[in-house]
C-alpha cells in the first residue's frame, strides 16, 4: 500500500511506476532526481493507477500528512530529502545516461509545453508511453480545463488499445517477480495511466462516460487479460473519441480558426 503513495506512482515522476524504469527517477514539480523513488513521496502527489476524483480522499490524507514539508519526503521515516539537480554531464559521467530521464528533465525548456508532449505520442516503447500518458495529465490538472487539452487526449485514446513493449532494462528491478509477470504488469501500468487520464478528463469536461469509462469495459479488464481488452479498448476508444469531439465541436473549440491557436489556451507551464 505504501508504495502506492510514493513517488514512483506520481505522475510527476512521469518516466516510472511500480514496475516501470530501474534507478533514479525524476520530479517535474520539484525539478529533482529521485535516488530512491520508492521511499520517497511529497504533498503534492498525484496518483498513476486511478483517476484523481476516485481517490482524492485518500490524496488528501496523504497531502495534510505531509503538508509541513515544501519538498521531497522520506515517505517512511518522514524526513526531508534534499532535492538534487540533473547533470547531464554527471549522467554521462557516470555511466547513468537516461534518454527518457533526460527528456523529462529538458521539459521545462520547451515552449509550449504541449510541443513536447506531442513529440512523445506514438509508437510501442512502454517508458516514452508512460511518459506522454503522465505529462498529458499534468497538462489537464494544470489547465483544469479540457479545452486546451482535447487534442491531446485525442491522441492518448487511439494509444490506449496499443499494448505497450518493454525491454527488459525498463522493468523495476527491485521487484521480486518473473519477467514474464513484470511485462504484463508494466503493460498495465501503462494502461491504467493512460484510462485514468481519460476519467480526468472526463471529470473536467463534464462527460459523464468518461468519467466511468473502465465501467464500460466488461471480462477483459476485470481478468486482466489482454486479449479480451484489446478488442474492447479498439471499440470504446473510438466511441469515446466521438464523444470527445461532439462536444468540442458544439462548444466552437474543435480545430478553431487559425486565429484561435493552442497557444491563446494554454497560458500555464505544466
Amino acid at each position: 500500500m505504501d508504495a502506492l503513495f510514493s513517488c514512483r506512482n506520481c505522475i510527476h515522476n512521469s518516466s516510472q511506476s511500480l514496475n516501470i524504469g530501474s534507478g533514479w527517477g525524476y520530479c517535474l514539480k520539484h525539478e529533482s532526481l529521485l535516488s530512491a523513488p520508492a521511499e520517497t513521496t511529497c504533498k503534492y502527489l498525484h496518483r498513476k493507477d486511478l483517476p484523481l476524483f476516485v481517490v482524492d480522499e485518500g490524496v488528501r490524507e496523504h497531502a495534510s500528512e505531509f503538508a509541513t514539508f515544501s519538498g521531497l519526503v522520506s515517505l517512511h521515516t518522514k524526513q526531508p530529502t534534499a532535492l538534487c539537480k540533473y547533470s547531464e554531464k554527471y549522467a554521462w559521467e557516470h555511466g547513468t545516461f537516461d534518454p527518457v530521464l533526460h527528456a523529462l528533465a529538458q521539459y521545462r525548456k520547451t515552449s509550449p509545453s504541449w510541443v513536447f508532449i506531442q513529440a512523445l505520442s506514438g509508437g510501442l516503447d512502454g517508458r516514452r508511453s508512460l511518459a506522454h500518458a503522465g505529462l498529458v495529465r499534468r497538462y489537464l490538472d494544470k489547465c483544469a480545463t479540457w479545452k486546451s487539452v482535447y487534442r491531446l487526449m485525442l491522441a492518448l485514446l487511439r494509444e490506449i488499445p496499443v499494448r505497450a513493449q518493454f525491454a527488459d532494462s525498463d522493468l523495476n528491478a527491485e521487484v521480486d517477480a518473473p519477467l514474464s509477470e513484470l511485462h504484463d504488469e508494466a503493460a498495465f501500468d501503462v494502461l491504467f495511466t493512460r484510462i485514468a487520464g481519460v476519467q480526468e478528463y472526463g471529470f473536467h469536461s463534464g462527460i459523464e462516460r468518461l468519467m466511468w469509462a473502465t465501467d464500460e469495459l466488461n471480462g477483459g479488464l476485470s481478468a486482466l487479460d489482454w486479449n479480451l481488452l484489446i478488442p474492447e479498448l479498439t471499440s470504446k476508444c473510438v466511441e469515446w473519441a466521438e464523444l470527445l469531439v461532439q462536444q468540442a465541436s458544439e462548444e466552437g473549440v474543435f480545430f478553431p480558426s487559425p486565429a484561435a491557436t493552442f497557444d491563446d489556451e494554454d497560458s500555464e507551464v505544466a
